[in-house]
């Protein structure tokens, strides 16, 4: 977690930090703000069980919260005050691509619990049960050869606010045959290619797809 929150500080998470200090108590800020991270999407082409997907959300849903609480602490008191009605940040947001079933699937659960953990948290600070039953929505991680994946058929680029992950390390001398195979679809264009490393399979895709 310490390394993943060192990518995802630098990528996006210090400058949404410091927009939302930024708004201060402005409550037309704070809506606009809470509806920014709604809007934002994510993809991790290498997501294997979701570990950089999970602590992105989990970072987004304490952020709306926080601004949430400015914005309700004193509403809390009232009969009809649902505070899962006000959250907006989901699980649909984030997306995954990965090349074994079994990991995409602890994946799209593991979002469901941090889910879960969240809305425990919101409830906590709100003084209420917070529970979004039925789940009407869930995290896209398509199984699949992120080297021979269209991306934009897991999200489109016109979507995606941020690409993430941790992609597979492999030097050239170490690649099996089927990873040589699927570099040199990327890559065939190269000069060279044959001797770079596996991961930049994915800057190359990753170029093209932005």
């Amino acid at each position: 977690e310490r390394d993943i929150l060192k990518l995802v500080r630098s990528l996006f998470l210090d400058d949404l930090k410091a927009e939302f200090a930024d708004c201060g108590t402005d409550r037309k800020k704070l809506y606009a703000f809470q509806g920014k991270l709604a809007s934002l999407c994510f993809l991790d082409p290498a997501c294997g069980c979701g570990n950089f997907l999970v602590v992105t959300y989990r970072e987004l849903r304490l952020l709306e919260l926080e601004a949430l609480w400015i914005l309700y602490r004193d509403a809390r008191f009232q009969p009809v005050f649902k505070p899962e009605a006000l959250l907006q940040v989901d699980v649909d947001q984030m997306h995954g691509i990965e090349i074994e079933e079994w990991p995409a699937r602890i994946a799209e659960v593991a979002m469901w619990l941090i889910d879960h953990q969240m809305n425990q948290k919101v409830g906590e600070a709100f003084g209420q049960l917070v529970r979004r039953l039925p789940l009407k929505k869930s995290a896209k991680i398509h199984v699949g050869n992120a080297l021979r994946t269209d991306w934009n058929s897991v999200l489109p680029s016109k979507r995606c606010s941020f690409v993430l992950g941790n992609p597979p390390f492999v030097g050239a001398k170490r690649l099996t045959p089927e990873q040589s195979a699927d570099l040199e679809t990327v890559a065939k264009s190269i000069k060279n290619a044959g001797l770079i490393d596996f991961v930049c399979g994915w800057y190359l895709v990753a170029s093209m797809y932005i």
